[in-house]
C-alpha cells in the first residue's frame, strides 16, 4: 500500500520482460568475457608449456652430448635444468644420476689412514680466468660485437668448460643467431646461413632468423639457375621480389635479379617463338611472343615479327 491507502499499480508485463532480457544479456555478456579469458590464458599457458618442451629437449640432447664427451659437471647442470622445466622429462632422471657420479668421480678424499695427518679439503680452483673471461664477453653481448664475443666465448669453453655452461650456450645462441641476420642482410649469405645453423643446434631459431635464412637459401638457389634456366631463376626471384625485395648479393637485389631474369625469360620464349614458325607454327608462335611480352615489352624489331606471327596465325592457323 502507498500512503494514501491503496494498493501499488502492478508493472506492466512488458517491463518485465525488458528487465528479464537485460538481465539475461548481461549474464551473457559476462560469461563469454570470462570464456574468452580463460580461453587466451589456456593458449598462452599452452604456448609457454610449448616453448619449455623444446628447450628442455634441446638441453637434454646437449646434455647427452657433454655426458659422451666426460663434461660430466656440465652434463649434470643440463639435466637439472631440464627436468626444472619438465619434471617428468623422459630418461632424464636416470641421466642426472648417471651425470652426477660420473662429475663425483675422482674428486673424493682418500680417507685418512691410522697415524696420517688429513690434508683437508681439496682447495677451491682459481676460477679468476674464468670470471675474467665471462666478465668480458658480457661486455661484448651488452656491445653487440659479435666477432669479439664468438672468439671468448671459444676460450671460456676450451679452458673452464664447466663454467657457467648455460649462461655460455645462450651467449653463443644470441650471438650466432644476430650475426647470422647481419651477415644476410649485409649480402653475405652463406655465412650468415651457416651461423644461422649453428645458433639451431643450440636452441630453436625464432620466425624473422628462421625467414631470412629461408630467403638467403632461396637467393642462392635462385642464382644458380641464372644464365640457365631463366624460367626456374623467375620462380624464386618473383617470391623473393614479395617478401625480401632488399635482400640482396654482392651484385644485385632479389628486385633487380627479377627484372633481368624476366628479360632473360622473355628472351628465351622469342628464340622458342622463331624456332616454331620455321614450321609454320604460327598460332603457337604467336602465343610465345605474347608471353614473353607479358614478362617484359618486346622491342619494336620483336613487336614487328609478333604483329606478323598474328597475322599469320588468322590467315592460316598451325600449318
Amino acid at each position: 500500500m502507498d500512503l494514501y491507502g491503496s494498493e501499488p499499480a502492478p508493472w506492466p508485463k512488458r517491463w518485465r520482460w525488458i528487465f528479464g532480457g537485460l538481465g539475461i544479456f548481461v549474464l551473457l555478456l559476462g560469461l563469454g568475457a570470462w570464456t574468452g579469458y580463460q580461453t587466451a590464458l589456456s593458449a598462452r599457458t599452452a604456448r609457454e608449456a610449448l616453448q619449455g618442451a623444446v628447450e628442455a629437449n634441446f638441453q637434454f640432447q646437449l646434455g647427452v652430448q657433454d655426458l659422451a664427451a666426460g663434461q660430466c659437471a656440465r652434463a649434470r647442470d643440463r639435466f637439472v635444468y631440464v627436468i626444472q622445466l619438465v619434471p617428468d622429462y623422459p630418461q632424464a632422471q636416470e641421466h642426472l644420476i648417471q651425470a652426477s657420479l660420473c662429475a663425483g668421480q675422482g674428486t673424493a678424499q682418500p680417507v685418512a689412514q691410522e697415524g696420517e695427518i688429513d690434508a683437508g679439503p681439496t682447495p677451491t680452483p682459481d676460477l679468476r680466468g674464468a670470471e675474467q673471461i665471462f666478465a668480458d664477453a658480457q661486455n661484448q653481448l651488452v656491445a653487440e660485437t659479435w666477432d669479439n664475443l664468438l672468439p671468448m666465448l671459444d676460450t671460456l669453453r676450451k679452458n673452464y668448460p664447466d663454467f657457467q655452461p648455460l649462461e655460455a650456450d645462450r651467449m653463443y645462441y644470441i650471438a650466432y643467431r644476430n650475426r647470422g641476420t647481419d651477415r644476410i642482410i649485409a649480402g653475405d649469405l652463406e655465412r650468415g646461413i651457416f651461423d644461422l645453423n649453428r645458433a639451431e643446434q643450440i636452441g630453436p631459431l625464432d620466425n624473422d632468423a628462421a625467414n631470412y635464412r629461408q630467403w638467403a637459401s632461396m637467393y642462392i638457389v635462385g642464382a644458380s639457375f641464372w644464365e640457365i634456366d631463366w624460367a626456374q631463376a623467375v620462380q624464386y626471384f618473383q617470391q623473393l621480389a614479395v617478401a625480401a625485395p632488399g635482400l640482396h648479393d654482392n651484385f644485385y637485389s632479389s628486385q633487380e635479379r627479377l627484372t633481368l631474369a624476366l628479360v632473360g625469360y622473355a628472351g628465351d620464349l622469342v628464340l622458342e617463338a622463331e624456332s616454331l614458325v620455321l614450321d609454320k607454327q604460327w598460332c603457337t608462335a604467336e602465343a610465345k611472343m605474347s608471353e614473353a611480352n607479358g614478362y617484359s615489352p618486346l622491342d619494336s624489331e620483336k613487336t614487328d615479327e609478333w604483329n606478323l606471327y598474328i597475322e599469320k596465325c588468322a590467315l592460316n592457323g598451325n600449318e
